[in-house]
Order: structure tokens, then sequence, then C-alpha cells
């Protein structure tokens, strides 16, 4: 029963983020990240790209994508979608292993039960070199001070469980991925950034209270053996014939009993 609740509650959660994406301060939050995964999805082919969770606006980074295959994963499929649509839990993916290209996750992990084994059935659907772009709220951001109000807790995107960029940077570490990228994104939730405040837009994004969400990429990296030495060392134990030939004079004493 408690299973069934914590369901209900994760699937109350997505469906009320994409009603409040169509909001209007939803829309500017939505425009940010959906320019950051255009600009990352642009730029090289992948055969299968899969997204957890429906949000009702990929059209606005889709165009961006160079893929073969694109799915999205829900706990529900009712709502009409152009897209093609696979049911099932984000934290027990229904998708063989080593399979996916890329993983875009538009904040799950917020309206996750279990955010960690998420984050491992996401590194065991993808294949090596494959990536993760995923979004979220930043907790730290003043901008989401309703949060802490009781009324507002009750509300999307409020209930969510927000977590903060460097815990997230920790879990994927802790699977082996190397971060790639991650930055803070729509800094003026409030209002959209005029062309004359872009500067003012990277300067201001390092700072830990300001951005109201963070947009990270990572890569999935597959251990290999452990090297016996250092390359330096290598490049001292070999000489290569181009760079020292050989001379015809020998620095080892033979005697004649040794050539035989």
């Amino acid at each position: 029963m408690a299973m069934t609740d914590e369901k209900n509650s994760s699937y109350d959660g997505t469906v009320g983020l994409r009603h409040w994406f169509e909001t209007p301060i939803g829309k500017v939050y939505r425009h940010a990240e959906a320019k950051l995964l255009s600009e990352e999805l642009s730029q090289n082919f992948r055969a299968e790209v899969l997204q957890l969770d429906f949000i009702g606006w990929e059209g606005e980074f889709h165009e961006a994508m160079r893929f073969a295959h694109y799915t999205i994963l829900d706990n529900d499929d009712a709502e009409v979608s152009k897209y093609t649509r696979v049911t099932g839990e984000v934290d027990s993916l229904p998708i063989d292993t080593h399979c996916v290209d890329i993983v875009i996750m538009p904040h799950t992990l917020e309206f996750s039960q279990n955010p960690h084994q998420v984050l491992r059935e996401v590194n065991r659907v993808l294949k090596p070199e494959g990536i993760v772009l995923l979004t979220g709220f930043n907790p730290w951001a003043f901008w989401h001070l309703p949060r802490f109000l009781p009324r507002a807790k009750r509300k999307t995107p409020w209930n969510g469980r927000f977590i903060s960029r460097y815990r997230v940077l920790d879990w994927l570490k802790l699977l082996n991925f190397d971060i790639e990228e991650s930055k803070g994104c729509c800094l003026f939730p409030l209002r959209k950034l005029e062309k004359s405040s872009r500067l003012l837009e990277s300067l201001l994004v390092w700072l830990p209270f300001l951005p109201a969400a963070y947009f990270v990429m990572a890569v999935k990296r597959v251990s290999g053996g452990t090297s016996v030495f250092h390359f330096k060392d290598l490049k001292n134990r070999f000489i290569s014939p181009l760079t020292q030939p050989a001379t015809k004079t020998s620095h080892v004493d033979k005697t004649r009993s040794d050539i035989h």
C-alpha cells in the first residue's frame, strides 16, 4: 500500500509539473532549459535516444536531435502525443542493458521516490560512452523560497524533493560518469533576459543562490585494465627508431662462447 502511494505521489508530481510548464513562469524555465538541451543534442548523431517522463514541450528541443529512434518513457500514456511512448517506471526501466545512446532527464530526479535507483537504471541501459542530459531545480536559489511555506509545499513544483547540483554530480561520479558540463541556468525566472543582459548572465551564472535551475551533461565511462607503467615511464623504456637510429656500435660485450 505504501509503495502504491509513493508511485501515485510521483505520478501526480510529474503530471503537475507538466501543467506548471504551461504557466508564464514555467515557460521561462522551459525556454532556458530547452536552449541548453538543443545545443548539446545538435552536436552529434546518436541512434537511440530515451527521455524519462513526458513533459509536453519536447518539440522545443526535439528538432535539434539527430537520431534514429526517439522514445519517451512515462508511467501513463493517456495524454495524446506524436512521440513514441513506453509505459514504465523510471526506477525499473523495461529496457535492455546497454542499448541506449542518450538519456534525457528533465527534472526526473526531483519527483522520483528513489533517485539513486533511477541513476543506477540509467547507468544500466546506457551503452559505454553513452550520455546523460539532466535538468533540476536549484534548492539554494532564493527564487524557490516559497517551497518552505506550508501551503506552497503542496503545490507543483514546490512539492518536489529538490536535489543540489553538487549532490547529483557526486552520485554520477560514483557510477563512473565523467562530467562534461555542469552549469546553472534560468537566472531571472520572473522575466526574460534582454540581449543587453547576456554578459551579466554569463557572470552571475556561477553564483550558487541565483540560478533557478541547473543543467548537467555526463558521459558513461567503462573501466579498463590497470596500466603497469605510466606513459612517461614507457617512453623512457622504449626508444623510437625514428628519433635515435641504430648504429653499428654495440655496447654489449660478448665472449666467444656466447656466439654459437
